[in-house]
Parts: C-alpha cells; sequence; structure tokens
C-alpha cells in the first residue's frame, strides 16, 4: 500500500512546456505506464485465467454450489470473480490511453483528466470486488451489487426491451439468498452493507497511506468538474488559481495543464492500477516473478513521479 503523499507546491511558469517537450518529458512516465498496463494483461493469460489450487478464488469456487442452488444466480462465485476481471481490464485501458494522448506533439488539453477519472473509478471498483481479507459472502454480496447496478444501468437507458424483467428477477437474487437489500442515496444498490465505495475514499484507499487524508475527495471533485464540461471544471484546468489550492494533509495538488500536473495524475493512475491488480493477483494466486518485477518497477517509477511532481531533480 502507498506510504507517501504527494507534495506539489508549483507555479504553472515553472513547468509549462510546449507539446514536443511535454512529449519527451513524458516519454518514461508513458513507457511506465504502458509497461503495467501489459503486465496486468498478461498475468491472468500466464496462469491460464484460473485460479491457482490454494488461492482465496479457487477456496470461494469450491462454496458456489452451495449458493447457486438456493437462488436463480448459478454461478455467483465465477460472475464475480469476472466481474472484478472486466473491470481490471478497463482500468488499465484507460491508463494504456492515458500513455497514448502524450504519444503526440498535440499536448492534451482535457483529455487527461477524463481518462485519469475513468482509471482512477475502475480501479476503486476492481479493487473492491477483489478486496484479499473479506469472507466469500461479502464478496458475492459485491458482485450482486454489480449485477443489480447494470441491469437497473439497462433500465434507465432503454437498453433492452427485457430490462425490467432482467432487474427483477436479479433483485430476487437478494431475498432467495436471505440478503436484505436496499438503495444508497445515489439509487444504487445495497446488499447487506455491501455498496460500492465513494470515489473519493476508495482513491484515497489506493494512492496514499492515511484512509483520512482528503486528497481522494478532491481530486475526484475536480476531475469530476472537467467530466461533466462544467464551466467551473474547464476553466479551472486552464487557469488554476495562483495560490496553489486543494489541500491534502498539508499538501497541496492543484491541476494543471502541465509537467507537474500530468506528473500528479500519473503517479495517481499508476499507483491505483498496481494496488488494484496486485490485490487480484493475491486472491487469485497469481503472483509470480514476472509479476512481482513488473511491481517493483512501477513502484520506483512512482517515485520518480513523486520527485518530478515536487519540482525535485529525479
Amino acid at each position: 500500500m502507498a506510504s507517501q503523499t504527494v507534495d506539489i507546491t508549483t507555479q504553472v511558469s515553472d513547468s509549462a512546456l510546449s507539446g514536443t517537450e511535454l512529449r519527451e518529458w513524458m516519454a518514461p512516465t508513458a513507457e511506465a505506464l504502458r509497461a503495467l498496463a501489459c503486465a496486468v494483461e498478461e498475468t491472468g493469460p500466464r496462469h491460464g485465467a484460473m485460479p491457482s489450487a490454494d488461492s482465496v478464488a479457487m477456496g470461494e469456487l469450491a462454496d458456489q454450489d452451495s449458493y447457486g442452488a438456493r437462488s436463480g444466480w448459478e454461478q455467483p462465485v465465477a460472475d464475480t470473480h469476472e466481474f472484478g476481471s472486466m473491470t481490471l481490464l478497463a482500468s488499465l485501458d484507460y491508463v494504456r490511453s492515458f500513455a497514448n494522448l502524450f504519444a503526440t506533439d498535440r499536448a492534451p488539453v482535457y483529455g487527461q483528466f477524463v481518462l485519469a477519472r475513468a482509471a482512477l473509478e475502475s480501479s476503486v471498483v476492481a479493487w473492491w470486488l477483489s478486496e484479499r481479507d473479506i469472507a466469500n459472502e461479502e464478496r458475492l454480496k459485491r458482485g450482486l451489487c454489480e449485477l443489480i447496478y447494470s441491469a437497473q444501468e439497462e433500465k434507465r437507458l432503454g437498453l433492452s426491451p427485457t430490462a425490467a424483467e432482467t432487474l427483477a428477477e436479479r433483485e430476487g437474487f437478494a431475498d432467495q439468498l436471505g440478503w436484505r437489500l436496499g438503495r444508497d442515496r445515489r439509487g444504487r444498490p445495497v446488499v447487506g452493507d455491501a455498496r460500492r465505495p465513494a470515489p473519493g475514499a476508495g482513491i484515497t484507499r489506493l494512492v496514499v497511506a492515511d484512509p483520512g487524508a482528503p486528497l481522494g475527495k478532491v481530486l475526484w471533485s475536480r476531475l469530476s468538474a472537467v467530466n461533466h464540461v462544467a464551466r467551473c471544471g474547464l476553466a479551472w484546468a486552464l487557469e488554476p488559481p495562483e495560490e496553489p489550492g486543494g489541500a491534502v494533509g498539508g499538501s497541496t495538488v492543484p491541476i494543471q495543464t502541465d509537467s507537474r500536473t500530468v506528473a500528479v495524475l500519473a503517479f495517481c493512475i499508476l499507483r491505483a492500477l498496481r494496488v488494484s491488480a496486485s490485490e487480484r493477483f493475491k486472491i487469485m494466486g497469481w503472483v509470480d516473478e514476472p509479476w512481482t518485477d513488473a511491481a517493483i518497477a512501477s513502484k520506483k517509477h512512482e517515485l520518480t513521479l513523486i520527485r518530478s511532481a515536487a519540482g525535485a531533480s529525479s
């Protein structure tokens, strides 16, 4: 887990680069992002996409029939494991796409913020679905949250003529399994006490050591303002305040379209993907030498990014 916070107290004039300069400066980081994404992508197939014999995941699969027999959800354990895999795949794809933004001489203006937000959210959800130190039943409740949430979205967006029936069926799984079903204030499903973590809190948990630090909430709010094309977000990304803003437990995180801004975002998504992937590989029994080497290389570059973001020589 992370052990450093990011301290950034820079001015735009210190770190603004032209498109060509930014591409050249970003090249080692882009390579580190792609390398980690590639390592994540290759780890599962290297093990035949199956959990190892003595893994947490294999032990959970041994209990699958007992849950399937009690409900219409035929493969609850396998499905929940697959949800974790799909969400992690989304995260590595966003991270790779973020890296590819800097492959040309035209620097992105807003795209890096949108992709960073997507990478962080998917990493949080992937970690939540693959958290090691939880009981099998708790993991399945989280899987059912995702199953119901997906059906809700299908119904809300009118994506399927049978969406209402699908949603009712999936909601019925909770009752069949004896689990209380509710909704949070945003209307997302809550199964027992299981619910998707708040993105800000989840980002903090993946990126820094102090779970009470406001970094995740500050960063998520800023990125969301850009993603929702709110004028305040678009203006903020282009014209950061003169005084550093966004206090983070004694540190500050101003997001600016310059090299240090990119360093902050790259640090956050690199660490979030590594921690999330590591959690999944531990429950699947996939922590092998190639993955360990890739994770160590990623950690080293994260430290480089911290120094770069803080204005120190690396």
